[in-house]
């Protein structure tokens, strides 16, 4: 299974996030290991797994006009048992209003359970303006030349490195809730 999951051949959807030249998905591995010639360093194991991210791409890899392959039966055993170790091992946090919770996507799998939001412009049985949840994401990625870790992508040692970059559109950050 751990052959299977650091082998490069995992299909990724970028969800729409597509820039010119780019196919709706990149090529990875789910788990890496970072070997740091430094002596006296250890190597770091690090990840990057989404299940979404995988099963999201039947539109590319089923039909006549396939254009990558489907999940093999060893990919789908270790994604499976990937999610029930997971599943198994999970940690159970309950945000309130204002908690801030700092995550290395890259050590740490990480998901959400299900939340209830109300439509924009609703009120509460008072007449009170219903509040919507409001997410903030904030990418913290730190080049390798300033002390950031070693990754497998193209943009590593880059000053604007991970997170979604579509074209040279900027990045935006509401603060209020849209």
């Amino acid at each position: 299974m751990i052959e299977t999951l650091t082998t490069p051949n995992w299909y990724f959807d970028r969800k729409g996030e597509v820039s010119e030249g780019q196919d709706p998905w990149y090529r990875s591995a789910v788990i890496f290991l970072e070997h740091d010639p430094t002596p006296g360093s250890s190597p770091r194991v690090w990840a990057k797994m989404d299940p979404n991210n995988l099963t999201s791409l039947k539109r590319f890899n089923t039909g006549p006009d396939a254009r990558i392959p489907p999940l093999s039966e060893k990919q789908l055993y270790a994604l499976r048992i990937f999610e029930e170790t997971c599943a198994e091992l999970a940690l159970h946090m309950i945000l309130d209003p204002g908690d801030i919770q700092l995550l290395a996507n890259s050590h740490v799998f990480h998901a959400r359970t299900a939340y209830k939001d109300y439509p924009a412009g609703t009120v509460d049985e008072k007449g009170w303006p219903r509040v919507r949840r409001h997410l903030m994401r904030l990418w913290l990625a730190v080049p390798e030349g300033e002390g950031g870790f070693k990754t497998a992508f193209h943009d590593s040692n880059n000053k604007k490195r991970g997170g979604i970059q579509v074209n040279d559109t900027p990045p935006v950050c509401p603060l209020d809730a849209e």
